[in-house]
């Protein structure tokens, strides 16, 4: 197949019909995303003891919005690390936006969700229960969270050119990654790609890596990977439970100190890594 072919193929018949489905479902998150936003803050202020819980099932709303919220939160001591990292560990990044443009994926998009919820609610309920929040307290003062911690209302206007704009960057990023996998599927073989990404024990392990990557592209990339059968289900996990977006950054440029930030994000990396290879052992 010639590549001009092979460019319109990727165009005409798999990307182009998904511009309505993924616009529609950005608007429908970017207007949960700003109008719920300052509810979710009042709402893990109060709970402290099931931080966890709520973190986990607002961590799973797609794109990064609730990531970053959380971990100004944490920065400003005013959620405990617990909540944040059932938040980490429950959100997917764009990985869900995508899934739902392919008609066939709500099996896996269900399974995916339970998954990440039982992980962040299991490792945040642990970490909270041998890391008291008192203790998170006493070595961190509760102080008032910063201005910009908060979800601003926008006007209707806004949140089209805003879903139009996230739209046309992640649909750009599936159609280039949807161009490479076609190209590759069809001049390389199968077994010489998955062994490049080191298909089996290990694979999980690379995964998760990948899923730190501040950077929508890991997401979609991880799930091109997964629904072109080049990747298991659960290394897809591992990847998405470590991919909390822009949150990451947001973490790191507070000043909790660089153990705390290592303890963070080294307990998120393992409980992917753990559940990714668990996920490969028995499905």
């Amino acid at each position: 197949m010639a590549f001009l072919e092979l460019i319109w193929e990727v165009f005409y018949e798999d990307c182009l019909i998904l511009l309505p489905i993924l616009f529609l479902t950005f608007f429908l998150m970017e207007y949960l995303e700003h109008r719920a936003g300052d509810k979710f803050v009042s709402l893990v202020r109060r709970s402290e003891k099931t931080g966890p819980l709520w973190g986990a099932l607002i961590g799973c709303v797609p794109q990064c919005g609730f990531s970053v919220s959380c971990a100004h939160l944490y920065n400003g001591g005013i959620v405990t690390a617990g909540t944040l990292i059932a938040v980490f560990l429950s959100t997917s990044d764009e990985a869900l936006p995508v899934l739902l443009s392919h008609r066939d994926a709500m099996p896996v998009i269900w399974r995916l969700l339970a998954v990440k919820i039982v992980l962040a609610l299991t490792v945040g309920f642990l970490v909270d229960a041998l890391y008291k929040p008192e203790k998170q307290h006493q070595r961190f003062a509760q102080k008032n969270i910063e201005h910009e911690c908060h979800v601003q209302k926008t006007t209707m206007g806004a949140l089209v050119k805003e879903s139009f704009f996230r739209t046309m960057q992640v649909w750009a990023v599936l159609f280039l990654v949807s161009l490479a996998l076609t190209y590759l599927m069809e001049s390389i073989p199968k077994e010489s790609i998955q062994k490049f990404l080191l298909n089996g024990f290990f694979q999980p392990f690379l995964a998760a890596l990948l899923g730190f990557i501040p950077n929508c592209a890991v997401s979609v990339v991880l799930v091109e990977l997964y629904l072109s059968d080049l990747i298991s289900f659960g290394s897809v996990v591992a990847g998405l439970s470590s991919a909390a977006g822009l949150g990451v950054l947001v973490l790191l440029r507070g000043k909790r100190g660089l153990r705390s930030y290592i303890g963070i994000l080294g307990i998120c990396y393992c409980a992917a890594v753990l559940a990714g290879v668990l996920l490969q052992l028995f499905m």
